[in-house]
């Protein structure tokens, strides 16, 4: 409220003001302000990363528990996958396959197998990363987990997965395996399916959860920006990289490094 002097002086009524900040004084509170935030963020976000990468984890190991269900039930045999039989390494995040010419639809394959009818893991979310950046969130495929969570055999379109895995091709007829074979790991289609940039959440053959560590981003930074033809050239590539990293990880683990 202005308060002013009488009039009956005969002077001019003069209004009395608060004291504001002064331009100055504003440009040092923004310049605070800035630098608190330029020291926080870097830890803030440090500390995000880390909480998915455990999130990401768990998931992971809700995935391995749920593979040793469906071992248990098939004369330890890991879930089969028609993508790894084709040799579609790049395709093996989908967890539905096409059937091709006698069976033209969509049915469950691989990772998808051990969520079909809730039987051996009854939470979708564990098959998508918090950490994942490209177009394969829960969200767009939510409807469609939800039918293939109930009593029907054809899933309403392709289901895709954040997570990579390695398949059994019936070949070999892979059994529940040592520390040393991995079955799962994030995706790394593409950058925008690889979740954590410096590094990669693995299921190992005795369904263990170890941390493949990549500081320097060099696995990020060599995928493609968008999907490859997945040629068998291109998949004997993927699985040269795949067996990169289990060697690196065996390694990481010898030392003390691996989680």
């Amino acid at each position: 409220m202005n308060v002013c002097r009488s009039e009956s002086s005969g002077s001019r009524p003069t209004p009395i003001r608060g004291r504001g900040f002064s331009l100055l004084e504003l440009m040092v509170v923004l310049a605070i302000i800035s630098i608190l935030t330029a020291l926080l963020f870097p830890g803030m976000r440090a500390a995000r990363d880390s909480a998915h990468r455990l999130m990401c984890a768990s998931n992971m190991r809700q995935l391995g528990s749920a593979m040793i269900l469906y071992a248990h039930d098939h004369r330890e045999r890991i879930p089969h996958s028609e993508l790894a039989r084709r040799g579609q390494m790049l395709d093996r995040m989908s967890l539905t396959v096409d059937q091709g010419v006698f069976s033209p639809r969509d049915d469950f394959d691989g990772l998808g197998l051990l969520i079909r009818f809730g039987m051996y893991c009854d939470s979708t979310k564990c098959l998508y990363c918090p950490s994942h950046r490209g177009e394969h969130q829960y969200e767009t495929y939510e409807q469609g987990l939800q039918r293939a969570q109930g009593r029907t055999f054809s899933p309403d379109g392709a289901l895709f997965s954040n997570y990579h895995y390695v398949g059994n091709d019936g070949s070999d007829e892979l059994h529940l395996l040592s520390d040393d074979r991995i079955l799962i790991t994030d995706g790394f289609r593409t950058k925008g399916d690889y979740n954590h940039r410096d590094g990669m959440n693995t299921v190992r053959g005795d369904c263990s959860i170890q941390w493949w560590n990549d500081d320097e981003n060099q696995f990020y930074l060599a995928l493609p920006d968008t999907p490859l033809n997945p040629t068998n050239l291109q998949s004997a590539i993927f699985d040269q990289v795949w067996s990169l990293v289990g060697d690196e990880d065996e390694d990481d683990s010898d030392t003390g490094d691996g989680n």
